[in-house]
């Protein structure tokens, strides 16, 4: 897992701002019930960051290792040019030390539980949103919640070097977690909806509707911010070995989130 790479990063981001309070609405037609309606929601379209909800990170990445791998964020790898956000991971390897250049995007809300949903094709080698491209190793692709060193955190994570098995992880502290996993093969070729439902003691994680892992130990409880990240790595246990000169790109095409 990458939590051990995670530390410094998170120390050196922006300070949160406090748990969105927005009241879900609307009513069903058929018997009058309340249906919620999504508090935040992102379709990416309008070819710049909506920067009244996203922080974009810079500086230090996960995956660093001293002498190994050189992994930051750039603010250049971020961008809206495809009609839905994409990230771009760059790789150079010089000896036995490779530099990666990826890209992180933050929410400037927090939330608590409810109901979280990306669309997002996997990291790839393909330009634009739906050409043919394939994973390769070295890179980590996340979608995923965070806060205070993982008081709260929740993941779907695909690693370079196993791209057709998604990770699902919980932390409600650094060293207290949660996970399982489950195949997704062709990730990294098309796009899914990765959804959890987090709730007071429980988290179900689902892909393209169908339940998939349910965990119950270590759920957090504290509201965090929605992030999305794609960085590199140069290691045999976990992300993979880097790949030279070999640009990648996740794609997300919404999200959103919907109070309980």
């Amino acid at each position: 897992m990458r939590q051990v790479f995670l530390l410094a990063l998170f120390f050196r981001v922006a300070p949160l701002i406090a748990q969105d309070t927005a009241i879900p609405a609307g009513k069903a037609p058929d018997n009058g019930s309340v249906v919620p309606s999504p508090a935040f929601r992102d379709d990416f379209s309008g070819g710049k960051l909506d920067t009244t909800k996203w922080f974009v990170d810079t500086g230090r990445a996960p995956g660093n290792i001293a002498g190994v791998n050189n992994g930051t964020l750039s603010a250049d790898h971020v961008d809206l040019s495809t009609g839905m956000l994409r990230l771009t991971l760059t790789q150079t390897v010089s000896g036995a030390t490779a530099t990666s250049l990826g890209a992180e995007i933050r929410s400037k809300r927090l939330f608590g539980y409810g109901t979280y949903i990306w669309v997002a094709r996997a990291a790839s080698t393909s330009a634009s949103p739906h050409s043919e491209g394939a994973a390769a190793s070295g890179s980590v692709t996340d979608v995923f919640n965070f806060i205070n060193d993982s008081e709260s955190e929740i993941d779907f994570e695909y690693q370079g070097r196993t791209p057709s098995v998604l990770e699902m992880t919980n932390f409600s502290t650094v060293s207290k977690s949660q996970s399982t996993a489950t195949p997704v093969p062709g990730a990294d070729g098309n796009f899914h909806e990765y959804k959890y439902v987090w709730g007071a003691g429980t988290i179900e994680f689902y892909v393209d509707g169908a339940l998939v892992s349910t965990h119950t130990e270590h759920v957090p409880s504290a509201p965090a911010a929605v992030m999305v990240n794609l960085w590199g790595t140069n290691s045999a246990s976990f992300g993979g070995v880097a790949t030279d000169g070999v640009t990648r790109y996740l794609y997300v095409s919404t999200f959103s989130y919907t109070a309980p």
